[in-house]
């Protein structure tokens, strides 16, 4: 009977302890999950808005100048008297035809076309633009949201007032018609299903009937450009709306928990929302998770721990059930001895996992307990052996992150392993203990992680960076510091991680930091990332021998003491590439690609307008004579519309071959959907138009003749060939009007 009670009492106490156990570790794992996940968002967001933001400043500013320019050119042509409201109007609705943005006249008795109220105006201040006034127009779409115009204006005189708008809400359409398939690889690329990202348009902070619509949301039940109001309140009842506007409004950003469907589930779950008002398009940006699929995981976790542990658990109840019946069974003269066997096994009990073999069963007497102790090694060598093998998993998942990353950029191919075992070595050579070579080397294989959240227009860039793409460029230390801070296994290594482009002289970044402040590791982090650039071939050079490495790393602002410790042994570590002749043959491959992606159009493989302007400018500064050609193809629109874009891309492609056939001409270029470009170096521009024109009404798609319009101009008394381009432009515009009125 005795027996029987102290086997329920161990098992009772066995169940509460597994009991207790379970629920604590379930509980610590959501807590830190949950706010992993909330910083995680948050990066997100502030990830996506630095998208955003660069699409948004480059598309405007360019938005901008084209108004400005078109503004410019037809202030300087207005000859009309101002007071004369029907010329005025006459003029504008001419103007308006030709053109590719819209003009407006407002005077004291009257403005046209009355779309724009000045009195709806307020001021654009972002982007540095100036005299900008963003307007909000009488007009609204189907759904019943306002339209917004971008209104550059001038004085003509003390009572007229020119201006030129374009539809800000196409801006923002194709704003987040380029960020997001980069959003949607940001997000979602490594999350699971119930992931999802959004951005709304708020039109009244302060909330209302009509506050604000979806511009991109995948969740359940959400209507694209659809007006809502900020009274609504989630399944729970909860004014979550009204709530995070009043954080957007005090703060500019804040987290949100409601209760809301998933994208792939109908049935509303409770989710914990990061949101960033980005002013300059008054949008709300942001990102979130469901906190059921947290606690699901925390769960499953928990639950699979201790599933591991069932036999450990169980066989420490066999050792204590099995004490307790010797002590009850077996004689006093072998109480001693037991309870020593005993102890050996419960001291190495306590050490299972650290050592290979924490029991010693040469000093155990029993025959049972030399089993047990047997047993109990095999599973603390087991255990070892786990913890080596997850050790190995964790090295090759890192090395197969920096993969992904370094495949985006091929010149570092192999640049963050070779970094890694450069400092581990520079650490092993200084004498420092084995758990901060690790350190070193991990942090060498995590150094350029930041680059992931650099745009591709930026790293990919071929040819030197803007002094705003370099400063983009600097915050990759940043990026790396931030993805890896709050992660505990690398906790001691993000310091110097995002210290690895200090310099001792202060001019490093992102801090600016001199040699007392930088840690050991990041001079040494340093070093290695400066000799493995020097020693590996670029495009434009090849790899430089050791001692010239070492020559110039004496001139840079690195640690020279640490430098002058290793240098003799640098020649020793060096990981030499197998062929360095063909390696530098692909960058230079590799480099040519880029080139032609960035300067070339992806269809025709002709040269983009960017491309196009500079060597045309090259052109007019030699100060040779020669002819700028123009050929438009008419109404692809239509052709598009009517016959698919399979045939319309036919028929440019058509055009292309044409283009590229002809003799004594150069530079052949694509600068818009329907307007191709080439010089022409001949003397009888005429005839060879008539010629061009003979080919192009050879065409033929589908059975049916499209019609072209063709132009060239002298480059004769021109030095700006963005004027040149505008001309030739007006000249088809002209060509356009003389044929609707032909027609008429």
């Amino acid at each position: 009977m005795f027996l029987i009670l102290v086997f329920i009492t161990i098992s009772a106490i066995f169940y509460l302890f597994e009991t207790t156990q379970k629920r604590e570790i379930y509980k610590f794992i959501y807590e830190k999950e949950l706010i992993r996940h909330e910083k995680g968002v948050r990066l997100e967001t502030y990830a996506a808005i630095s998208y955003i933001n660069l699409s948004a400043r480059n598309l405007i500013r360019s938005t901008y100048k084209e108004l400005k320019k078109e503004l410019d050119l037809t202030k300087n042509s207005i000859t009309i008297p101002t007071d004369n409201k029907t010329m005025l109007i006459n003029f504008i609705k001419q103007l308006n035809s030709s053109v590719k943005h819209k003009f407006f006249i407002s005077t004291a008795k009257f403005n046209y076309p009355n779309i724009i109220d000045l009195k709806k105006c307020k001021t654009y201040m972002y982007f540095g633009l100036k005299n900008t006034l963003l307007c909000e127009s009488k007009q609204r779409n189907k759904k019943g949201v306002p339209l917004f115009f971008l209104l550059l204006t001038s004085k003509i005189d003390n009572k007229t007032i020119i201006g030129i708008y374009s539809n800000f809400n196409n801006i923002e359409f194709k704003i987040a018609k380029d960020v997001e398939p980069k959003l949607n690889n940001l997000i979602f690329k490594y999350k699971t299903p119930d992931s999802y990202f959004f951005i709304a348009k708020i039109l009244n902070i302060n909330g209302g009937k009509n506050f604000a619509y979806n511009i991109y949301n995948l969740s359940k039940g959400i209507s694209i450009g659809k007006l809502v109001s900020s009274d609504r309140k989630d399944v729970k009842g909860n004014p979550y709306r009204t709530q995070y506007l009043k954080a957007l409004r005090e703060n500019g950003e804040t987290y949100s928990v409601y209760w809301y469907p998933s994208p792939t589930s109908k049935t509303p779950q409770e989710k914990v929302s990061f949101r960033k008002l980005y002013k300059p398009l008054s949008w709300m940006v942001g990102t979130g998770f469901y906190v059921d699929r947290l606690k699901k995981e925390a769960k499953t976790f928990s639950d699979s721990l201790f599933d591991k542990l069932k036999y450990f658990n169980t066989l420490l109840f066999l050792i204590y059930l099995s004490f307790l019946l010797s002590v009850h069974f077996i004689n006093n003269k072998f109480n001693r001895l037991l309870s020593k066997d005993t102890n050996t096994i419960l001291n190495g009990v306590l050490k299972l996992g650290e050592l290979e073999e924490p029991i010693d069963t040469s000093k155990i007497n029993s025959e049972r307990f030399k089993l047990i102790g047997n047993s109990l090694n095999s599973i603390s060598k087991d255990l070892i052996d786990k913890k080596k093998q997850i050790e190995t998993n964790r090295i090759e998942f890192i090395r197969a992150f920096v993969k992904v990353l370094e495949v985006r950029d091929v010149y570092t191919m192999g640049h963050s392993e070779r970094v890694a075992l450069y400092s581990q070595k520079i650490a092993e050579i200084l004498g420092m203990d084995k758990q901060k070579q690790y350190n070193l080397y991990i942090g060498g294989l995590l150094h350029d992680l930041g680059k992931v959240a650099i745009p591709d227009s930026i790293l990919l860039k071929p040819g030197k960076l803007s002094k705003y793409e370099y400063e983009v460029m600097k915050l990759h230390p940043i990026f790396s510091y931030e993805l890896i801070k709050d992660i505990g296994f690398f906790k001691d290594i993000s310091l110097f991680v995002r210290q690895h482009h200090e310099r001792c002289d202060g001019s490093g970044y992102p801090d600016g930091l001199k040699c007392d402040k930088i840690t050991f590791e990041g001079k040494i982090l340093a070093i290695a990332d400066v000799f493995d650039a020097l020693t590996t071939a670029r495009p434009y050079r090849n790899a430089f021998s050791v001692d010239k490495a070492i020559e110039i790393m004496k001139t840079e602002s690195l640690d020279q003491e640490i430098l002058s410790k290793v240098e003799k042994n640098l020649p020793d570590i060096l990981l030499k590439e197998k062929n360095q002749q063909e390696t530098k043959e692909i960058l230079d491959i590799v480099e040519k690609s880029r080139v032609d992606l960035f300067e070339k159009d992806i269809l025709t493989g002709l040269y983009r307008i960017k491309s196009f302007i500079k060597h045309l400018e090259e052109k007019l500064s030699l100060n040779i004579d020669f002819y700028l050609f123009m050929v438009d193809i008419k109404y692809l629109k239509k052709i598009n519309y009517l016959l698919g874009y399979q045939y319309g891309n036919e028929l440019i492609m058509k055009v292309t071959q044409i283009i590229e056939s002809l003799k004594e001409t150069e530079f052949h270029s694509r600068i818009g959907a329907n307007f191709f470009t080439f010089i022409y170096n001949g003397k009888n521009p005429v005839e060879f138009k008539n010629r061009l024109m003979e080919k192009l009404e050879t065409i033929d798609i589908n059975g049916h003749k499209p019609e072209f319009y063709v132009t060239f101009l002298s480059s004769t008394g021109i030095k700006n060939a963005e004027e040149m381009i505008y001309l030739l432009e007006m000249q088809i515009e002209s060509l356009k009007v003389a044929a609707l009125k032909n027609k008429s």
